[in-house]
């Protein structure tokens, strides 16, 4: 378990080479926040609360800091993610995810990396949460299968089938979206023909 820091208490080490760590890796936490959450905001305040333990961790004992900054990331994000889909099952009417600005000059898109879109974060609200961290890891930060294993601490096999379900649960929807949209256009189509057909009777 981290500890908790106070308002009032002062990070433990360094401030300089942990502010450094902390600036290279907090765009690769945010997509990690954003692609789980869907919300910007959110993402921001998990980002901050993820720094906070950074600070007050002992640093000395961290071997990689990137996999420990990604491991608390996720698994944070995780926890904020069924607290959210808990509080989301009493509200009326859908839920939609907060647009990224990606016009944001604030360092919040790692490099590198791609953004997860808006009509893929609808999507992922199908997917159960380890698989939506699988699959938020593999396709936007392009993290290895033993790298997820760890951070989700499953087998190496058990996170490759976590983004396999995944991928296959995305295609489906997909698919299933891409049938209902050309089924849309062509009753419109043939609306729009009976209607002309009508003018045409009418005319005569």
């Amino acid at each position: 378990m981290q500890p908790s820091v106070s308002d009032g208490e002062p990070p433990t080490g360094p401030p300089g080479p942990t502010d450094d760590v902390f600036a290279r890796q907090g765009p690769r936490l945010f997509r990690i926040a954003y692609g789980m959450l869907g919300s910007a905001t959110q993402a921001e305040d998990l980002v901050r609360d993820v720094r906070l333990r950074w600070q007050a961790s002992d640093r000395t004992a961290v071997a990689d800091p990137q996999a420990y900054l990604t491991k608390a990331a996720t698994r944070l994000s995780i926890h904020a993610a069924h607290s959210a889909r808990m509080r989301r099952a009493s509200y009326i009417g859908p839920w939609l995810p907060e647009p990224l600005d990606t016009g944001n000059e604030g360092g919040t898109c790692a490099v590198g990396t791609k953004p997860v879109e808006f009509d893929v974060l609808l999507m992922l609200e199908q997917l159960d949460v380890a698989e939506r961290a699988a699959f938020v890891l593999r396709e936007t930060l392009a993290s290895p299968y033993s790298e997820i294993a760890a951070v989700l601490g499953v087998e190496e096999a058990q996170a490759r089938l976590l983004v396999h379900r995944a991928r296959r649960h995305l295609a489906t929807h997909l698919a299933t979206d891409r049938v209902a949209d050309r089924q849309g256009r062509e009753d419109t189509a043939g609306q729009t023909r009976g209607d002309d057909g009508a003018e045409d009777y009418e005319a005569a």
